[in-house]
This record gives structure tokens, sequence and C-alpha cells, in this order.
């Protein structure tokens, strides 16, 4: 009834992320579980491929061909003014533009108003109809979208493009609603940390991988800037075939999980492997010191993250007069660092919660600011050298350290000096705001107003001897 006051129910006595064991030993092997991990961290390697295929490429796209007989055709639109070379035609895909550089920022900045403004609406989504759905939905049309990249700027000039970034944006954003629906019904609280690693580390891996790619094609005349887009494309659908073949929304929708690892994944209170009837409690949400805590650290986080994404390349191409072919090495190289420390964090927070060393906040709170302090600290350094390879290792700590967290500008050395100095101040004060208020329980609102409540013994005891119906039933035809 309105007014009443709101009464939690099922809210554990206790902390069950307090490193409590399980009762039921895992299951030996590559289980069905790590299946559905290794399909989601294939599906974040591919995304992120296409959320970063612009940022090397970019310098590609803007950049002149080297020859001496170029021709400066000046083929206007109300958009852009483009500079094409006798080799290359004003109408071939392959030509490049001389798009100014508040242009270029526009470009990779529709990507993230997308994403923005579609995160919460995503989320709802994914807590709506589950996981698999949106994240399917967002590898299909980024992959149409990325296949056809290249042509749109011919007919609708850099507008085009923005707009093919902005909707790839908006469909993105329902990855991360979608992967934490999808790890809160699979990972076991006693695995959860590495699971979640390995899944996450698909954005160092992606990174990775179109960098990587990017410096060669971009640098190769025979394939040139259009494949990267083009690749990131096939690769979109391959995910999305892998997602529907072999991803189930929740364990006891998986049609050949075994009993044991059912029961493994289930039995703890906090998985939440049964659907249960909730009206979102927004109120308590918004009104909680731990979500804002989380709010303002992801922005930290985000912002440093991001800002290397999307301007490294160009950096290292305007700054430190690195070629496109090396630029995606280098490039590339701070998120292998980032990819090998997440895993290495990922194990070390289960160990220390599982030897109940520390608690779990107090586990977010020391990785939180190894994340966004320290790595802080060596971003500041990497603004202020001027040797390539100096630059390259000072980042490659920094971002090291920042996957603990796991989480418009001119060729003027002082003006990024600022933009840095501006990203690690922000870093610093939205790691002390989450130091002060996370949580390492499960928020009694949670549960509010839930229908269903519980671990789901009825359900899991009903299912197990279901299965193992079938299974007598498959041992009697057989013999």
């Amino acid at each position: 009834m309105p007014g009443e006051k709101a009464v939690y129910k099922g809210v554990p006595a206790d902390d069950k992320y307090e490193g409590s064991s399980p009762k039921i030993p895992a299951p030996k092997g590559f289980g069905t579980r790590h299946t559905q991990a290794l399909v989601l961290f294939i599906c974040l390697t591919v995304a992120y491929t296409m959320r970063a295929q612009l940022s090397v490429s970019m310098v590609a796209i803007t950049g002149h061909a080297v020859t001496e007989s170029e021709l400066c055709s000046n083929v206007s639109t109300s958009e852009n003014t483009s500079c094409v070379t006798e080799e290359i035609s004003a109408w071939s895909v392959y030509r490049t533009y001389n798009w100014n550089k508040s242009t270029q920022e526009m470009i990779l900045f529709a990507f993230f108003v997308g994403y923005t403004t579609m995160m919460i609406p995503m989320g709802i989504i994914a807590q709506k109809f589950g996981g698999k759905f949106p994240i399917s939905v967002a590898l299909f049309v980024n992959g149409v979208v990325s296949i056809i990249s290249p042509w749109i700027p011919l007919f609708s000039g850099w507008m085009g493009l923005a707009t093919c970034r902005l909707i790839q944006g908006m469909t993105q954003a329902a990855l991360y609603p979608s992967m934490h629906t999808m790890l809160g019904k699979w990972a076991p609280l006693s695995e959860r940390g590495r699971l979640s690693t390995y899944v996450y580390t698909g954005s160092q891996f992606g990174t990775i991988l179109i960098f990587e790619i990017s410096g060669l094609f971009a640098g190769t005349p025979v394939l040139g800037w259009p494949a990267i887009f083009w690749l990131c494309g096939i690769l979109s659908f391959a995910s999305f075939g892998l997602l529907i073949w072999f991803v189930a929304p929740s364990p006891r929708e998986h049609p050949t999980i075994s009993a044991e690892e059912l029961s493994y994944i289930t039995q703890d209170g906090n998985v939440d492997a049964f659907p249960k009837k909730r009206r979102t409690p927004w109120t308590h949400i918004l009104t909680s010191t731990a979500v804002w805590g989380l709010v303002v650290s992801h922005a930290g986080s985000s912002a440093g993250y991001l800002l290397v994404l999307t301007q490294m390349p160009t950096y290292m191409n305007e700054i430190l007069n690195v070629n496109i072919e090396t630029n995606g090495i280098y490039s590339s190289l701070p998120y292998l660092s980032m990819f090998t420390m997440a895993i290495f964090f990922g194990y070390i927070s289960d160990y220390l919660l599982n030897k109940k060393i520390m608690t779990v906040a107090n586990i977010r709170r020391t990785a939180n600011t190894i994340g966004m302090v320290l790595s802080g600290f060596f971003l500041i350094g990497f603004c202020y050298v001027d040797k390539a390879w100096l630059a390259v290792l000072l980042l490659m700590i920094s971002f090291g350290m920042h996957s603990a967290v796991h989480t418009g500008f001119h060729k003027n050395p002082s003006r990024w000096q600022i933009v840095f100095l501006i990203t690690v101040s922000f870093q610093f004060i939205t790691n002390a705001v989450f130091v002060i208020f996370v949580k390492g329980s499960v928020q009694p609102w949670n549960f509010h107003d839930e229908e269903r409540i519980g671990t789901g013994v009825e359900e899991l005891k009903s299912l197990n001897d279901h299965k193992n119906s079938i299974k007598e039933k498959e041992k009697l035809g057989n013999s």
C-alpha cells in the first residue's frame, strides 16, 4: 500500500561475499559456465574492435596519400572538402578526407553520446528480457553498420559517419548491463572474480587486436582503411552466431547443463538463477550512497580510459611522430599490459576473499585506489616525455595498474598535458568518493517488492529431478 514502510525480506543475515566456501565442490573440467564466459569474452572482444576501430583508422582516413602528383580537387559538399590523388577517385571508398580536428572529434564523440544516453534504458531492457537478447541485437546492428561505414561519407560526409557511430554506441550500451545480468546468473560467488575478469578482459583483447590490425591494414595499399571496418563487421556476425548457438540466458534454461553443475551454480542465495518479479525501487537506488560511489568512480575510470582509447593514436602521430604501421603496435601495448594484469588482479581478489584475508569492501577500495591513483601518476609522466618508447612504457604501467578497477586538441604538447592533468585529477577525486561510499554487501533494496524470494531450492530440486529422469530414460533406451 502507498505510504507503508517498506519491509525487506530475504536479505541474507551476513554478507555471503565474505569468503564463504561452497558446500558443493566445483565440478571438474571445462563446464557449461565456462563456455558461457568464453562466448561472452569473444562477444566483448569483437564489440571493442568496433568501438576502437576509428581511433587508428582516423589517422589514415584523414591522411593524404604520399605522392608528388596529388591533385587538390575541391570536391565540396556542405560537410567537407577533400583532397584526392590521381590514383584514387573522389568517389572511391579508399579516398581520404581533410576533416579538421574539431570534425574528427565530433565523429569520435558520437559513439559515446549514443552509448551514454542509452545506458539506463538498456539496463532496464536487460533486466526485463535477460542478457542474451540485447547483446545479440547489438552485435547484429554493429556488424551491419561497420560494413557499410566506409561508403557512408561518400554520400553524406562526416555527419553520415558520425550517425553510424551514434547507432553503434546506442546499441553497444546494452553490452555491460547485459553481461552483468548474465554473470549474475552464471557465475558462482567463489568464481565470480575470475569469471568476470575473463569476460571483461575482452575489452582489452579487442582493443589490442584492432590496433594491431588497423596499423597493418591502413599502411597496406591493397587493403586500406576500409578493410578495418569490413573485418570488424564479419567478426561481429560470427560472434552473433556463437551467442545464438551456445549461450543461454540462465543456467536453468540451458538444455545440456549437468545437474551437478546447476546445483553448484545455484547453491548460493546471492546467485540470481531464478526469475523474480520485481518493481525497481528507484527512490532507494537514487538515494543510495553506495550506488553514487560506484557511478562517480566509474565516471573517473572511464574518463582516463576513453581519453587514451580515442586520442592515443593521434597523440602518437602528431606529438611523437610515429608512423601509421608502428602506431598500431605502440597503441596496442598498454592494452596488452592491462589484459595481463586484469587476470592477475582477478586471481588475487578471489584469493583474498576465499582465504578471508580481506572483506569485499576493502578489496574493492584497495583495487580501485591502485587503478585510479597509482595509474594516474604514470599517466602524468606519459604526457611529459618526448620519446615514443618511454611514453609507451609509462602508459603500459599505468594501464596495467588501471586494470585493477576493471575499469578538441591541437598539435601542441602543452595543451595535451593540460588535458591529461585534468583527467588524472578527476580520477583522484572520484576514487576518494568511491573509497568513502563503497559497500561490499548486497543492498537491502535489491529485494524490494520481490515476489519470489530465496535461493530457488524447490525449483532447483524439481529441475534436477527432471534432468536425472531424462538421463535414466536415456540409459534404459541404450541398454
